[in-house]
């Protein structure tokens, strides 16, 4: 169970991922098979900033490095006793998080002593959260961030980004930044504040617990003022109202996947029957290709999180694997028993089909088709100065050095279509043998050759091979000259932009081989295509500069041709990001706690509420058994339901004291005509949620008991 070992003062700290919000949540699936749930908060109890800051993650110190240059002059990085510690600085949910893995660990194992040992750590906390500048927004009476979609941790580029000497994403200033309210970060808090008061409580700590209580009340009520719009929390709402943001979105509309979590965050049950409504109807309507209608947020960002965060990827629109268990559990719990159990399915079958395992994201939208696109061959003919022929002529030198029968000569020139590209490929034998531009760092051929272009372009793709690459692999750079001076350069590498020219093997999204066929000394022999994505489309380019590297290489191309785009690469159905095993915890979380319906209402399972909502899953017989790894109490159950003999029997035991069985009722069944433990009749009500009905018995732990109760319409 353990994934990782952090060192910190000579000790190793076992943990399922060094970051504590990764930690807390897959904790939740993992507790039931490994006891080092404890492993990062301990750590990071120890190593807490003075003021009650929770380090984002730690690490084993690799010395002096980046982390030390970007956060050591912000106080949110630190290298101590064999540990790297890293706050992520516009993060605010570390607090809250530490404290929730802190209750998870004290209600696996029941360590009141370990508890006592560490709650302060928690009041710390959370303490912190409400009296720093940069967490607390004053203002608003709530926490606060810069702006980032949900809990990711790389804030928007827009125009209202400070500009930080290192020019990091994610580092924040409490005066120039321009702080919102994240629903997510407040919710998880409150969650955290009512856990905090409950360990307070078992601990006799009554007054510390009240003042807990009372905060997270408070917060879910100011929060509700301000970003509950009838539906689901509006994602972020700035601190500032002047703020006008240009993301090409209508952000009022979007859905972030933190009402999925606040489901089980404590919310007012009608709050929560909106938010799964809203995700009902945007099940009906979402896009064309979506696996589910578990987004990060919906819809997504049109600009304002760079390239690597395009549409229906990771935090920007793409499906995610966590939220959906999120989804299911709340879902169980708030009278949507089907619904949940839709979601399960369509996990299963999403686990199925991409090599067992629910992955973090997926992408969330089939790409539009965008048309073909337009080619502008150029012609580079009077750049030319290398024949492809072995040859050569005055001035001009023969293939790659010269050596005999050993050349291009066969490759198709003039007007030519390779690779479904369309190139002016120079003809030797009518150029006074000049078939190719080369730069090289030798005699006869120049070191720097420029192509005048124009025009205008998305892409630039090439026809090009190099000879004789050195140790560095690059064969030469490419630089864009814009008419407005400004320029853009890149290293044209092997195995990533183009092969050597003998026996090529070369296949990318981006390139791949454009010819080969055979010549006088081989059998094969070919040129590569590469397609270069120009990041200033807007401007017009002057010209395209090649330049040679300085260990050896020959760099030759034989065509350019200009591109309206890039060319249209389909996404795979995985998107990227975060740990897999988060949306694993929370899926397991789901099946547990929500279809199997165990919750622990102490801990070690000393008292359980026992939900089992097969009914909703048309799921006839099953067999339970939650044990915690970390203290081994467990309750297992035999479920089995006749729907002929309208009879639900549950035969359970368990390491506790008692159990208050909730038995779900097939649809439309709505009375009890018999209920009995073992054997003996008892009395029964019934508890509705929504369209819900639930047959309520409890049963004394201790030795197997038999619950059987006889249902009418």
């Amino acid at each position: 169970g353990v994934f990782v070992e952090v060192p910190y003062e000579g000790r190793k700290y076992p943990c399922f991922v060094h970051w504590i919000l990764d930690h807390s949540h897959t904790a939740k699936g993992m507790q039931y098979f490994s006891p080092d749930t404890p492993g990062l908060v301990e750590l990071l109890a120890l190593a807490q900033r003075q003021d009650g800051m929770i380090w984002s993650n730690a690490n084993r110190d690799p010395g002096p490095g980046y982390w030390d240059s970007a956060y050591g002059p912000y106080g949110y990085a630190r290298r101590e006793k064999g540990c790297l510690l890293v706050r992520q600085p516009v993060e605010n949910h570390c607090e809250y998080n530490f404290v929730d893995a802190m209750y998870l660990a004290w209600k696996a194992s029941g360590d009141d002593p370990w508890l006592g040992r560490h709650v302060e750590a928690g009041i710390k906390a959370l303490d912190y959260t409400v009296n720093d500048r940069a967490r607390w927004s004053s203002k608003l009476g709530l926490l606060k961030r810069g702006y980032t979609i949900d809990s990711w941790d790389f804030q928007v580029q827009d125009q209202y980004a400070v500009d930080f000497p290192l020019g990091t994403e994610q580092l924040i200033d409490p005066d120039r930044t321009k702080f919102g309210v994240f629903f997510g970060d407040n919710h998880g808090y409150a969650l955290a504040c009512d856990q905090l008061a409950e360990m307070l409580e078992h601990l006799g700590r009554k007054a510390d617990a009240a003042r807990f209580h009372h905060r997270g009340q408070d917060i879910r009520q100011r929060l509700a003022d301000i970003a509950w719009n009838g539906r689901f929390f509006t994602h972020r709402i700035e601190e500032d109202p002047t703020v006008r943001r240009q993301l090409g979105v209508d952000e009022k509309s979007q859905i972030a996947m933190s009402n999925a979590y606040a489901l089980n965050r404590g919310i007012p049950h009608p709050q929560a029957v909106a938010i799964l409504q809203t995700y009902l109807d945007l099940k009906a309507h979402r896009p064309v290709g979506s696996p589910g209608e578990f987004y990060a947020i919906y819809p997504p960002f049109e600009k304002g999180f760079g390239p690597t965060q395009g549409k229906w990827q990771y935090m920007n629109g793409g499906v995610h694997g966590h939220a959906a268990g999120e989804l299911a559990r709340g879902a169980f719990a708030h009278g949507y028993e089907e619904y949940g159990a839709d979601i399960l399915r369509r996990l299963l079958e999403l686990g199925r089909r991409h090599g067992g395992k629910i992955y973090f994201a997926y992408t969330g939208a089939e790409t539009p088709e965008l048309g073909p696109q337009v080619f502008t061959p150029v012609d580079i003919s009077g750049q030319a100065n290398m024949d492809l022929w072995d040859q050569g002529g005055p001035g001009v030198p023969g293939w790659m050095g010269g050596a005999k029968d050993n050349d291009l000569r066969n490759l198709p020139v003039g007007r030519q279509m390779l690779a479904q590209v369309p190139y002016l490929v120079p003809d030797p034998q009518a150029n006074g043998r000049r078939g190719a531009l080369a730069v090289a760092d030798k005699k006869g051929l120049a070191r720097q050759v420029e192509v005048p272009i124009h025009h205008r372009a998305g892409a630039v793709y090439l026809l090009h091979t190099v000879g004789g690459v050195g140790p560095s692999q690059v064969a030469g750079t490419m630089s864009f000259s814009y008419e407005d001076g400004s320029t853009h350069t890149l290293y044209l590498q092997s195995d990533k932009h183009l092969c050597g020219w003998w026996f090529p093997l070369l296949k990318t999204p981006t390139s791949g081989v454009a010819w080969r066929g055979p010549n006088l000394r081989s059998s094969d022999v070919g040129v590569c295509w590469a397609v270069i994505r120009n990041p200033h489309p807007d401007k017009v380019i002057e010209g395209i500069i090649f330049r040679t590297g300085l260990d050896g290489a020959t760099y030759a191309v034989m065509g350019v041709t200009l591109a309206d785009r890039m060319p249209d690469v389909k996404p795979g159905p995985v998107s990227f990001g975060g740990p897999d095993n988060w949306a694993g915890g929370l899926c397991t979380a789901a099946l547990m706690e929500g279809l199997a319906g165990i919750h622990d209402d102490a801990t070690r399972y000393q008292k359980v509420e026992l939900s089992p909502r097969w009914v909703a899953a048309e799921v006839g017989e099953a067999a339970v058994t939650a044990r915690y790894a970390a203290s081994q109490g467990y309750v297992a159950y035999r479920y089995r339901h006749d729907p002929a003999r309208h009879t639900i029997d549950l035969t359970l035991t368990g390491s506790g004291q008692a159990a208050q069985v909730r038995l779900l009722l097939p649809r439309g069944a709505h009375r009890i005509g018999h209920a009995a433990v073992d054997g003996q009749a008892v009395a029964v009500s019934l508890e509705k949620v929504e369209n819900s009905a639930y047959a309520i018995v409890s049963v004394a732990l201790g030795r197997v008991r038999t619950v059987s109760i006889r249902y009418a319409g």
